[in-house]
């Protein structure tokens, strides 16, 4: 298969399956709040997002391994991948005692975390198990790789995916037959082993020379240059750990577990919607890694130019859909007690976009490599979320968190993209990037001003029809701004005409 029919069905694959995924996991976070409480769910969201935060600990060496995979899979160098692969194998081991090591250390600051709450299993348990269920998305996934080097991330999604609904189907039986929150964790940790095993048996199949024995050490420029992507990626998943795990820590510590838990739900909701997303743009990272090793800078742009249309066209639509949904969708779910004010929705929608819109940029970034040159840039937007985060915490509540966390993307919009990724890769001005990011971000604040006009007068119909006619006026106004704006753009007549050439092949 080619790389644009790999890319094709990756993308394909990994939105079927985490739809399918997402709209899973409503169920069992309903069921889990019906069986075992809201405490039970915030300290759900709160030890989640802590341990989200660990799971980062590879430091990014797997995209690192894969930057290095791409030249020798296509030349099917089988000395150099299986090098990269027990290179990779090591390492993990290493970082496995690593991630054992500050999880002890975080247990004994758990009671200042969780503040008070009263439930009958112990807290510290419940962390270990968590803690546990990190260390299992670990094992033998230094192989998947290869796969994602090779353009096929579907088979670890299709995988993925089956056992998620076993493990699923499973974790809801517990609930509603034991009301047993800590058997519901072992069969989350269990269901991740599982998966690599298949996985890792799948890799043994499809590439026997995986298992050759005689393995030759790391070209040591190979080494040295891993190492040193390793130090910039280290900035870049430490920055991201502090700014997604400290808005939850920060809503805990300075509201309670109670607004931790109504966030959760809401989490929830925009956090699967954004994995679903970002897995369109990350399946193609491979495929743009392969395409720049023989392209110029013209390319690379008229290239970028049409992620970051589709970008923008996802992400747009989606947030609009989304602001008109949220709230009646909350409602039927879990109830009106566990509705967050519209303020909050409306900044939660507003950072959904602007962590949206870094999917075309960071694909050319990872895809190209470019780990070290910005590696100070999270780690600034982390300590300032952070404290912005707290004073806005306390003067706007809820609201406040996440608006710390819009104003400090300041930095990576302003400087960082513009600088380190467009100006390197495709020659782009500071002022273009800039006005073209701004640009959007107007657009998109005009069309969820005119989705709120529209959706006032939907408050006192029916919680359904609400939803679904507050979606669909959302996402026609969308389109109707899009459509006036850009209609008639260069990416637009490219989509065009790839729908026209993909219908006229079928016919």
């Amino acid at each position: 298969m080619k790389r644009t029919g790999k890319s094709f069905v990756n993308v394909i694959t990994s939105v079927l399956t985490n739809a399918v995924i997402l709209v899973t996991a409503f169920v069992v976070q309903k069921v889990l709040i019906e069986t075992m409480g809201s405490d039970y769910n915030g300290i759900n969201g709160l030890f989640g997002s802590i341990i989200s935060m660990m799971s980062l600990a590879d430091l990014g060496l797997g995209t690192a391994i894969i930057y290095h995979m791409y030249r020798p899979v296509a030349e099917k160098d089988w000395g150099k991948i299986n090098s990269l692969l027990r290179f990779y194998k090591r390492c993990y081991i290493g970082i496995s005692g690593v991630v054992l090591f500050i999880g002890a250390a975080v247990g004994f600051f758990l009671p200042l975390l969780v503040g008070d709450v009263e439930i009958p299993d112990s807290i510290y348990l419940i962390y270990v198990l968590f803690l546990a269920d990190c260390l299992c998305s670990y094992f033998l996934a230094y192989k998947k790789s290869l796969l994602y080097a090779d353009l096929m991330n579907y088979i670890p999604d299709a995988i993925y995916f089956v056992t998620y609904l076993v493990q699923n189907a499973l974790q809801i039986y517990v609930l509603m037959a034991f009301h047993n929150f800590i058997l519901f964790l072992v069969v989350k940790s269990l269901g991740k082993c599982v998966s690599n095993l298949f996985i890792s048996l799948y890799i043994s199949r499809k590439y026997p020379r995986t298992r050759d024995r005689h393995v030759e050490p790391m070209e040591r420029e190979v080494r040295e240059d891993i190492v040193t992507k390793v130090k910039g990626l280290l900035c870049h998943k430490m920055g991201k750990m502090l700014v997604t795990g400290s808005d939850s820590i920060v809503l805990t510590g300075v509201l309670g577990i109670g607004a931790m838990s109504l966030y959760t739900n809401y989490h929830l909701i925009i956090g699967g919607i954004t994995a679903l997303l970002n897995r369109i743009f990350e399946t193609l990272t491979n495929s743009v890694g392969n395409f720049l090793l023989d392209s110029d800078r013209e390319r690379r742009e008229d290239v970028y130019h049409k992620i970051d249309f589709m970008n923008f066209w996802c992400f747009g639509c989606v947030a609009a859909g989304m602001y008109a949904v949220l709230q009646p969708l909350i409602t039927l779910w879990l109830g009106e007690a566990f509705l967050l004010d519209k303020a909050v929705v409306f900044v939660l929608v507003v950072n959904f976009y602007l962590e949206g819109m870094r999917a075309s940029v960071n694909t050319f970034k990872e895809a190209a490599g470019i780990f070290h040159e910005d590696r100070r840039i999270p780690v600034i937007e982390a300590f300032l979320n952070l404290a912005v985060s707290v004073a806005l915490a306390k003067l706007l509540g809820i609201a406040g968190v996440f608006l710390g966390t819009i104003i400090s993307t300041a930095v990576v919009y302003l400087y960082s993209y513009p600088k380190y990724v467009c100006k390197p890769l495709f020659g782009m001005a500071y002022g273009q990037y800039v006005g073209m990011t701004a640009r959007h971000l107007a657009v998109l604040l005009s069309i969820l001003g005119l989705t709120e006009c529209c959706t006032a007068g939907m408050e006192g119909w029916n919680l359904w029809a609400r939803m679904f006619c507050g979606g669909a006026a959302a996402v026609a106004i969308f389109h109707g701004v899009f459509l006036l704006l850009y209609g008639r753009s260069r990416e637009m007549k490219y989509y065009v005409d790839l729908l026209q050439r993909v219908l006229l092949r079928r016919a």
